[in-house]
């Protein structure tokens, strides 16, 4: 018989005698669930394990010996253990979370560890061919992450088979109990195993060059251990994705102990960990004012790390320690009160975290470090000084960042700041290149529709551009930034103030000529407030609604019967008290956009409004200086929806040079000319002579997720397709292509919000498993836009179709599904939304 079936059958024996025997001592169903059978080395098996582990030696002997382990996690070997002593279940759950492993536990779960020994031996004495037994020795705490592969502790350094299986106690779900048996002693040594233990302790020898003296070879080989010392090689991939790996223990862990602190149900998801300079963190990262938590890290590694939350986040939490009454909460959130019982209350929910990244680096980390909470400081991103010490050198940090839920309530993003360099990360980021991050960072969806144009961009005459003072691309990213902000406070300001819900979608910010914007960009009457632009900057902006939506704002303001407010509207009657009800609104407006460009934006500048005109667009004069001088504006526009009434768009108009984006106006120009020559060249393209065998045109595009001809990335995308089902995610792009629709598929790892909304009219998210994943992706979209959101997968319930509905999904494919199926459910979306 084949070594590894023999060995297996006798696992199964001796697995189900274990679950029978274990169970039956504790008076507990116990199960035993297989996970895997593999041969590996000594390296693989600790690499792969985290947090404290319960190391059982198992001495293999008779006629056939060796040495093996048994490892569990100490909170399984606690579990365990506790039962067997009847510990009450309130106390055992308490000697778990504080991995209490004391000698009244470990003595129980010795005798445990001694039943599982026994039921392999009998199992092995059945049915080896050879008389062999496995006898347990003694039992020690081990962290795998400080394992010394090239010791014989806690087990020789040579090939193991590996056998894992899941534990389920009174239907609960344990962890993993892991025997290791010597590979050789059973003749379960694979070639490939082999081969690679062979190469790798070849490598870890130092081999002495042909003709070279052993004077010579000694010199060679105390200098490489000298250099070894002061830099020891590391597989940056393994070390990258054990970092990552303590990283989500730390996320897991602090939810559990930040629930238990504040007594609420904390949850933190969606961990991103990346490579980014001190600018991209706080430049594109980082979002409102936040908090830093200065951390000191101390040990064998010195250097500092920073926890970074939003403020209004900090205050959350704090408040939630003290015990704010629900309302007081909400009002000191709202107006940013950070007072000092506040601070402290912060303070000590930074010290847990801190404890948290210290215990779990300990034990996992292969350095001893700690993590030393110091002060607090406030920081307004978009005013940090790149070049300075403030508030963190400028270098490469390694950035993990977490979405923070407590009871169910979305807050905003954690972020644990590491120097790169400390974890032994730097070489993760441009090679030799430390200053720009960028070239090695994943390309956003923005940046690989931006190169695909590039790479199809028709050459055309032009004059050299003039070199813009800033950086236009990154500074257009941070002035959309600042007025997302906006949109946001907008909503909550005035919905609070009119006492009912305001919303405002589908953000898009562009250059407009004056021209533009009355002729193309507004319809019908308009009410126009005009608000000074004062401080480092000084200029004017205007902020633009619809006569009707303005005359509901004011009438809901100054609470209007119904029926009242509609004939109002109908009639278009904007009465003074209806004037200067709205004026407030445009008031409050004009704050926000003061609070916030504070805040974020490098310069210190206040919207102050003065005085509202109401405007027939087609009769504005261009050329003349009213309602609005004759310039070029970056326009924030947005859609409006009051009580759940859709009304029309709110828009913001900013001087462009100004605000240093009037390149855009070169850009606009030049897109027209390369866009008539793409049409041009397309046309030649489409001519028989251009035909190929297939019979398809050359250079037609196709649009599935970057395939076809490079061309494909110019054109508008219509749909987007985000998940990890491309077969299906073809189907439903082959049929929208027929439909006349462009279409790219993305993954869940690209930045899809940097290219939302933009001209999309839906989104499918498309996904092998309706998950916890295909929803995130569904809230995170539903959160940026208003565009349909279609949710394609298999094996749909009601419980999921509630839970999708919830999360924003307008619509549900069920997949697999047939180009009749897509179709409909495209017409339906597509066509009748838009209808």
């Amino acid at each position: 018989m084949d070594p590894q079936k023999r060995i297996d059958k006798i696992l199964d024996a001796a697995e189900a005698r274990a679950q029978e025997e274990v169970g039956g001592l504790l008076g507990a169903d116990f199960e035993l669930v297989r996970d895997s059978r593999v041969t590996c080395s000594k390296e693989q098996v600790f690499d792969e394990l985290s947090g404290k582990q319960i190391c059982a030696q198992m001495e293999v002997v008779g006629e056939v010996t060796g040495q093996g382990c048994l490892l569990i996690g100490i909170k399984d070997a606690i579990r365990l253990g506790g039962t067997l002593i009847m510990l009450p279940p309130s106390e055992l759950e308490e000697v778990i979370g504080r991995e209490d492993y004391g000698e009244e536990v470990e003595d129980s779960y010795g005798e445990i560890a001694n039943i599982i020994a026994g039921s392999f031996t009998t199992s092995f004495e059945e049915m080896y061919p050879k008389s062999c037994r496995l006898v347990r020795k003694e039992l020690e705490v081990l962290l795998p992450a400080k394992v010394d592969i090239e010791s014989a502790k806690p087990v020789e350094n040579q090939v193991y088979y590996k056998s894992s299986v899941f534990m389920m106690l009174g239907g609960k779900q344990m962890g993993e109990l892991i025997l290791l048996l010597p590979a050789s002693t059973f003749s379960l040594v694979t070639e490939e195993v082999n081969e690679e233990s062979e190469n790798a302790t070849t490598e870890r020898e130092s081999i002495p060059e042909p003709g070279s003296t052993a004077e010579d070879n000694a010199d060679t080989i105390q200098s490489e251990q000298q250099a070894e010392s002061k830099q020891p090689k590391i597989d940056v991939g393994k070390h990258h994705k054990r970092v990552d790996r303590i990283l989500a223990e730390c996320q897991a862990k602090i939810a559990g102990e930040l629930s238990a602190f504040l007594a609420v149900d904390v949850k933190l998801s969606d961990l991103e960990n990346r490579i980014a300079s001190k600018e991209q963190f706080f430049f594109e990262e980082a979002s409102g004012k936040q908090i830093l938590a200065d951390m000191d890290v101390v040990g064998e590694v010195e250097d500092k790390s920073y926890f970074a939350v939003g403020l209004k986040d900090a205050i959350y939490l704090g408040g939630l320690l003290i015990m704010l009454p629900p309302s007081e909460l909400e009002s000191v959130v709202t107006e940013e009160d950070f007072s000092e019982d506040n601070q402290d209350a912060y303070g000590e929910i930074t010290n847990i975290v801190s404890g948290v990244y210290t215990s779990v680096f300990e034990q996992q980390y292969t350095k001893s470090i700690r993590f030393v909470k110091k002060g607090l400081q406030e920081v307004v991103p978009m005013k940090v000084e790149i070049e300075s010490d403030q508030p963190c050198p400028d270098m490469l940090y390694y950035v993990s960042t977490m979405s923070l839920a407590v009871d169910e309530k979305n807050l905003g993003k954690l972020h644990m700041v590491f120097p790169a360099h400390m974890l032994q990360l730097e070489t993760l980021g441009s090679e030799g290149a430390t200053d720009n991050v960028a070239d090695t960072a994943p390309k956003t969806v923005a940046e690989e529709v931006t190169q695909g144009e590039e790479e199809t961009s028709v050459s055309v005459d032009a004059s050299p551009p003039k070199t813009p003072a800033v950086d236009y691309e990154k500074h257009k990213k941070l002035v959309d930034k600042v007025l997302e902000s906006c949109r946001l406070k907008i909503s909550e300001e005035v919905g609070a103030l009119l006492g009912t819900d305001i919303e405002l979608e589908n953000l898009g910010n562009k250059i407009v000529s004056k021209e533009d914007f009355f002729y193309d960009e507004v319809s019908g009457k308009q009410v126009i407030a005009n608000m000074d632009i004062v401080g480092d900057l000084e200029g004017r902006s205007f902020l633009a609604v619809e006569l009707k939506d303005a005359i509901r704002i004011g009438g809901v303001l100054i609470m209007l019967p119904a029926s009242e407010l509609e004939s109002t509207i109908s009639n278009e009657e904007f009465s003074e008290d209806g004037q200067d009800a709205y004026g407030e609104i445009a008031n409050i407006i004009s704050g926000v956009y003061t609070s916030t460009f504070e805040e974020q934006y490098h310069k210190n500048i206040r919207f102050v409004k003065t005085d509202l005109q109401q405007v027939a667009p087609m009769k504005v004069d261009v050329e003349s200086d009213e309602p609005v001088p004759n310039e070029f504006y970056y326009q924030s526009k947005m859609e409006l929806t009051i009580s759940e009434k859709p009304c029309g768009n709110l828009h913001l108009l900013l001087p462009a040079d100004l605000f240093q984006l009037n390149r855009a106006e070169e850009s606009d120009s030049a897109q027209s000319t390369q866009d008539s020559s793409l049409q041009a060249t397309q046309q030649a393209n489409e001519s028989p002579a251009s035909v190929g065998e297939s019979g398809q045109t050359e250079g037609a595009v196709s649009d599935v997720g970057g395939r076809g001809d490079s061309d494909s990335s110019s054109r508008p995308i219509d749909v987007l397709l985000v998940g990890d089902d491309e077969q299906e995610a073809a189907k439903i792009i082959d049929v929208l292509d027929g439909m006349g629709y462009s279409a790219r598929l993305f993954s869940f790892k690209d930045n899809l919000l940097n290219y939302i909304p933009g001209q999309l009219k839906a989104v499918y998210v498309v996904t092998k498993a309706v998950n916890e994943q295909s929803f995130g992706a569904a809230i995170k979209i539903s959160s940026s836009c208003s565009v349909p959101i279609i949710a394609a997968g298999p094996e749909w319930t009601r419980t999921k179709v509630i839970k999708a509905v919830k999360y924003g999904v307008r619509d549900i494919l069920l997949t697999p599904a047939d180009a009749e199926d897509i179709k409909e459910n495209i017409n339906h979306n597509l066509l009748k939304m838009a209808a």
